[in-house]
């Protein structure tokens, strides 16, 4: 599994260092007993990630005088240097939670007495502190850290380890905070570990900001302070502009998708699904996948079991991959159409070998259930789909610009906005897959909506809820950035095999960069600077 690492040549981080020392060596002015909090424990130690946080949280310092302590998981001598050279202290988990030893006996206490009290995997997702979620953030991360898929019972080793290991974290932070006041914090996400850290700082009464190399947006918080997850925001705000939208967002919303389906456009290992690969016309679908012609075809877009299992709000199942195996469950129960399983392009970044859908599928195989395997391009979906199945995976929004209703049970960007079929429950659920054939393709004003929608998803992105770093600088970072995902493809996500060649490679062009220009005049220093301003 991937560990947190700063694959990078120590010569590039020292020329950077020394670059960037003269670019604040002049700051003066008083620096108050207040923190602006990064958290880098969720971050791959890459440049391209980690200078634009960086640059953001020395514009909030800059302007409401407080200090810069950046958080990481483990020691990290290369960044200590890069942190010196802007003036910041950094905060390891691992060497702050061996000072606080009462804490971990504190944490143990509360995992072992939870264990003993109910010990279910469903159980550890109501776990709270205070009235935080931590038991969603413990979960999200056992899954994305270990070889598990999914968690039935959480009375093992795997997951006590992990539950301590988080609590005395968060403990072992929140003492840290009554003495270093936060009031300004940067994420990089609102799942795993990170949700939780977040939740705290806002609860210390610090402005919580989402910044990244690509975009910045405030993160909002339910009334128990647990933070928002993005798509849920996402929806509000289309809801909020959707209206405004005219023919001329719907005719470009049809060129975005057609693009989509050439792999010109989304994320590299988006691309993946539709790039070079063959497409299906409904006929040879027929002939290949052995489909009975006379059925309504349903496709069941899965979803990664091990990436952030929040990320669509909350579910009526326990996380993806047992909503998978208890809709596929549904599907052997009914023989009135062809179900076709789509597997995510991208599992393979997710550790799904152990227990992998394929095995999944071949439990529950009947004489009308298929497979789409990935040598086929996901555009073949637009071909031969009746009814799509789906927890909010973007196919759901992307296939109903085309017509394709959507089952959804979660919360995507595209759901709530009247195209979506959408059971609030899981007899709800078992209900619509029961009477799946009935299900009548979108009409007219639905597609028009389904249009907008996406349009709105892949004009602004995320941006949509703040502001997008679209300057000389964030170009620059954003291309090096694609350039080495490019380049690297699925491997970064679980390795550091390759990842120093073009992370020194960034970090040279990065301190190129600095060498010819104020870095105050860069949009990821200048947006700190604007938001510290609603502080003051």
């Amino acid at each position: 599994m991937k560990q947190e690492d700063f694959p990078i040549k120590k010569e590039a981080v020292e020329h950077f260092a020394e670059v960037n020392r003269r670019q604040w060596s002049k700051d003066t002015g008083k620096i108050e007993e207040k923190y602006v909090f990064v958290n880098l424990s969720m971050v791959r130690m890459q440049m391209a990630w980690v200078v634009p946080k960086l640059l953001y949280a020395k514009g909030v310092a800059d302007t409401v005088g407080a200090k810069v302590i950046v958080i990481t998981w483990r020691e990290q001598p290369l960044l200590d240097e890069v942190c010196d050279s802007y003036g910041f202290t950094h905060y390891c988990i691992e060497k702050e939670d061996k000072k606080n030893l009462r804490f971990f006996a504190k944490a143990l206490t509360k995992v072992l007495f939870f264990m003993f009290r109910d010990g279910t995997g469903s159980g550890l997702q109501k776990l709270k502190i205070h009235e935080f979620n931590a038991g969603r953030a413990i979960y999200e991360d056992i899954l994305r850290t270990s070889e598990l898929s999914t968690i039935r019972s959480a009375r093992n080793k795997i997951c006590i380890k992990k539950a301590t290991h988080i609590l005395w974290m968060f403990y072992t932070l929140q003492a840290y905070c009554k003495k270093h006041t936060p009031v300004f914090a940067l994420a990089d996400d609102a799942a795993y570990h990170e949700a939780l850290l977040s939740s705290l700082f806002h609860t210390c009464g610090a402005k919580v900001v989402n910044s990244n190399q690509e975009q910045e947006m405030v993160l909002g918080f339910d009334a128990n302070g647990n933070p928002n997850r993005m798509h849920l925001m996402m929806q509000l705000r289309y809801r909020e502009m959707i209206d405004a939208l005219g023919d001329k967002e719907v005719e470009q919303a049809e060129q975005i998708l057609e693009e989509r389906f050439r792999g010109k456009n989304g994320r590299d290992i988006d691309r993946g699904a539709f790039k070079d690969k063959r497409v299906l016309t409904r006929e040879e679908a027929v002939e290949e996948l052995h489909l009975d012609p006379k059925k309504k075809n349903v496709v069941i877009m899965a979803h990664t079991f091990t990436d952030a299992v929040y990320n669509y709000g909350d579910l009526f199942y326990r996380d993806y991959y047992d909503w998978t195996e208890n809709t596929l469950a549904l599907a052997a129960k009914n023989d009135k159409v062809n179900w076709i399983l789509k597997p995510h392009p991208t599992r393979s970044a997710y550790h799904e070998s152990l227990d992998s859908i394929e095995d999944m599928f071949e439990r529950y195989k009947k004489d009308n259930m298929f497979f789409l395997s990935d040598e086929f391009s996901a555009e073949s979906i637009k071909n031969l789909a009746d009814v799509l199945i789906t927890i909010g995976s973007n196919a759901g929004g992307e296939f109903s610009v085309v017509g394709i209703p959507s089952v959804i049970v979660g919360k995507p960007f595209y759901g709530n906005l009247g195209f979506t079929i959408e059971p609030s429950s899981r007899e709800e659920y078992e209900k619509c897959l029961a009477h799946i054939a009935e299900v009548k393709p979108l009409d007219a004003e639905q597609i028009r909506t389904a249009k907008k929608a996406f349009y709105l998803r892949n004009h602004y992105g995320p941006a949509i809820l703040g502001t997008k770093y679209d300057d000389e600088f964030g170009s620059l970072v954003n291309e090096q950035y694609k350039h080495m995902g490019d380049k690297m493809a699925l491997a970064y996500f679980e390795s550091n095999r390759g990842t120093e060649k073009y992370n020194t490679q960034i970090t040279e062009s990065i301190t190129e960069y600095m060498e010819q220009h104020d870095m105050r005049t860069c949009k990821y220093y200048t947006q700190g600077v604007m938001r510290a301003k609603e502080l003051l």
